[in-house]
């Protein structure tokens, strides 16, 4: 009964430990003038959407015209519920490639950052986006990094793996 009880104790210490480590990101999902579109009406807004809620305090983006110069902010949009948007009004006058630089936190402490363009009246090269894995092939490429505090549950969880395993091997030998 005793070694059913940890057995039991270690796979759902195990399991709570996986969604820590992998729900540890709010990936881009969509964005809004898209990576490497060609507009011909310039934007009058760019729009994030990630897959998951974003922390105000370390969530933001810029976008640069082709000369490097800063022409809008961005931060989380409190009006949407689910506090996984960024917005910023933008002002295009001037045709050329446009690049949005972000870095998005979500709750739980993991940073994205990623980087990528769009093109207005122009037929110039649209470089391509940085920062990881396309989760959506019209959403920017995002880098994922590792969220703080997750490692602790995963060595509880292996912890008590390894010690289930030690006394149900010793249970076994005993017979």
């Amino acid at each position: 009964m005793r070694t059913r009880l940890i057995a039991a104790l270690t796979l759902a210490t195990a399991l709570l430990a996986l969604p820590g480590i992998a729900a540890a990101h709010a990936p881009l999902t969509s964005s809004a003038p898209k990576d490497g579109e060609r507009l011909d009406t310039a934007p009058t807004k760019v729009t994030l959407t990630f897959g998951g809620e974003l922390d105000p305090d370390g969530s933001s983006f810029k976008v640069t015209d082709a000369h490097g110069t800063t022409i809008a902010t961005g931060s989380v949009d409190l009006t949407v519920a689910d506090r996984n948007v960024m917005t910023a009004d933008v002002s295009i006058g001037d045709p050329g490639i446009y690049t949005v630089d972000y870095t998005s936190k979500s709750i739980d402490g993991a940073v994205l950052e990623g980087t990528y363009s769009f093109g207005f009246q122009t037929d110039a090269t649209i470089p391509p986006a940085t920062g990881g894995d396309d989760h959506d092939h019209d959403a920017p490429d995002t880098a994922i990094t590792t969220p703080a505090g997750s490692g602790w549950l995963a060595l509880v969880g292996l912890l008590f793996l390894g010690g289930g395993l030690a006394l149900a091997t010793r249970r076994i030998t005993r017979r």
